[in-house]
């Protein structure tokens, strides 16, 4: 009788799936990395944890902390929630801010979180130097220590503890160290947030004028390239805004942004004006990548 009803189901397209023999599954193929404590956060993540794996088959994880060390490649990074690990998967193996340069180039990361995309940069042989830029304590402590695991590759010439934006002041973020990569002026905007409304606190931030800060980085490095790779939760609107009036913006050659909330076309707009192509996409109902590149 079991198997009738089965067919059936199948017939109409349905399938019905053994939920614990899932688990079972994915609990030996976690096993593999012999994880004693944390398995949970591990088992949370398990999806991006394949994602790297198949891509990286030499990954290694090892407790650390209240977290973990993915080590692969020439690169170890530590990681204390499934949201670290998921943007491992998007920055070393999507490859979302990846580009190619027949020039040397400086990178400024505005948005660094914990250093995952500043040692993606340092990978990048055409890449002479970065300026990363986190405004969250906590978070800037969490990339202090991971580009100290990685000093052989590590090309970071500043790692400042201030956010960029339209001018110089203090600021009050929403923070949860589970969500790090949420953190900035979005606030509850941020579905993350908003899911979980009553679970952060408030942190004073530093915030720099943006123009300022990449006029001093052109006047150090005047013959290479300037290559902005913007993720900040927000601030890219007043960011673009400051770099627009300022005319900073023409200092720049390749820009990687993503924007949050309120759409592309006001940052498209601007980059079109100031004589950039752009690619763009929707990651999402209020999210995208912006691609430019100076013509």
């Amino acid at each position: 009788m079991k198997k009738y009803i089965y067919r059936l189901i199948n017939k109409l397209g349905y399938k019905i799936e053994n939920r614990q023999h899932t688990l079972d599954k994915e609990m030996v193929y976690l096993s593999k990395f012999k994880i004693i404590e944390n398995s949970n956060l591990l088992y949370r993540a398990r999806v991006y944890v394949k994602k790297i794996d198949s891509f990286y088959p030499d990954l290694k994880i090892k407790n650390h902390l209240n977290g973990f060390i993915f080590s692969f490649s020439d690169v170890s990074i530590f990681v204390e929630s499934p949201e670290e690990i998921f943007i491992i998967s998007e920055v070393f193996v999507e490859y979302d801010y990846n580009f190619i340069s027949t020039e040397k180039c400086i990178v400024i990361d505005i948005g660094a979180n914990i250093g995952i995309s500043s040692l993606f940069f340092s990978r990048l042989p055409f890449v002479d130097k970065i300026y990363s830029f986190e405004p969250v304590s906590e978070t800037y402590q969490q990339a202090k220590n991971n580009l100290s695991l990685n000093e052989k590759i590590n090309k970071v010439e500043q790692l400042n503890n201030f956010g960029l934006g339209k001018n110089n002041r203090s600021e009050i973020f929403i923070f949860n160290k589970e969500m790090k990569g949420n953190t900035g002026v979005r606030g509850l905007l941020s579905p993350s947030y908003a899911a979980n409304s009553n679970n952060f606190i408030e942190v004073e931030v530093s915030i720099r004028d943006t123009s300022e800060i990449i006029t001093q980085i052109k006047n150090e490095n005047k013959v290479e390239k300037i290559v902005v790779k913007m993720d900040c939760e927000g601030a890219e609107y007043e960011i673009f805004e400051n770099l627009t009036k300022s005319g900073v913006l023409n200092n720049v050659d390749i820009f990687m942004i993503e924007w949050h909330d309120k759409g592309s076309s006001v940052i498209e707009e601007a980059l079109k004006k100031a004589n950039f192509n752009c690619f763009s996409r929707n990651l999402g109902p209020n999210s995208g990548m912006i691609h430019a590149y100076k013509n």
